[in-house]
């Protein structure tokens, strides 16, 4: 927990990864990883600001990239985009106009024809990358399906430079993705184990959805706990930091566990700013760890 004037100061000063160990040092009471939430979710905030706006004549993008050997990592730092929404752009732009870019250095325009043309045709309907073209029209899944797998591209750059923009991608790439899911199911498991050495009877959500219910908390608690006073019958891990963006975003969510289960705890696990836990009266405890032993009562 941190103070509404500390969030306001750490916030404006986080403008890059580096500021993180310099205000680590003013703030020896905040944890490292608290700070690093922080950063993380201020720049997540302004790339989904402007990742579903498209970058302004994309095509000169793309023959700066063919024509005069720019990577998509200064590309994307001269727009101030995120490297991986930059290339989803860019490729965007490929497959709807360019595709041979896929296959080869060259572009459509100034392929060669004649018979070599014909046995490069040839072995390119045999690739996957061919199949996936052919088979999908949606031009969000075929990227998806290429950011998954970035081998699928015959073209030695363009693939080299969709691998740099998603590896040197810090916040938005498939990567990046996947490790905060990691980091999700780590915290959850976490839970369950104090759960369990507490002797505290639970149900996960993945058993709460084998029966049916449609909206499930990350733990449903078969025998209600008090911590504080305060009637706990679900709780729900959250591996992030709870500032205004994210308790706006996952409000309705949690309060949509009390209409359903009763009271309930959140947590936040790197943090929340102080005068958010103000949801009590809705029937929602906002913390940022699991209670000590000695401020829980288990409701037998």
């Amino acid at each position: 927990m941190i103070t509404r004037n500390d969030f306001n100061i750490i916030s404006k000063k986080l403008s890059d990864k580096d500021d993180v160990t310099y205000l680590k040092t003013q703030y020896p009471d905040i944890s490292y990883s608290t700070l690093i939430a922080i950063f993380s979710q201020k720049r997540m905030k302004i790339y989904r600001q402007i990742c579903y706006k498209k970058t302004p004549n994309i095509r000169q993008y793309y023959l700066s990239f063919m024509n005069n050997g720019s990577t998509f990592l200064e590309l994307s730092s001269q727009l101030g985009l995120s490297s991986s929404i930059f290339a989803k752009q860019l490729l965007s732009y490929i497959i709807e106009n360019d595709q041979d870019c896929l296959f080869t250095n060259n572009s459509s325009s100034s392929s060669s024809s004649g018979s070599s043309g014909e046995t490069n045709d040839s072995k390119k309907t045999e690739t996957d990358l061919y199949k996936l073209l052919t088979e999908i029209n949606d031009t969000s899944i075929i990227i998806k399906k290429i950011f998954k797998n970035p081998n699928l591209i015959e073209n030695l750059k363009l693939r080299k430079n969709i691998y740099q923009s998603i590896y040197n991608d810090d916040n938005c790439s498939p990567l990046i993705n996947q490790i905060r899911s990691s980091t999700g199911s780590e915290y959850e498991y976490l839970l369950q184990e104090k759960l369990f050495k507490l002797n505290i009877p639970y149900l996960t959500e993945s058993q709460l959805r084998k029966d049916g219910y449609p909206k499930t908390p990350d733990i449903k608690l078969e025998i209600p706990i008090s911590f504080k006073g305060f009637v706990i019958n679900w709780i729900e891990s959250k591996a992030s930091f709870c500032d205004d963006n994210n308790l706006k975003i996952t409000r309705d969510q949690i309060i949509g566990y009390r209409n359903r289960y009763g009271p309930g705890l959140a947590i936040y696990w790197f943090g929340y700013i102080d005068d958010l836990n103000n949801l009590q009266d809705d029937g929602v405890y906002i913390t940022d760890k699991f209670p000590d032993i000695e401020d829980i009562e288990i409701l037998y």
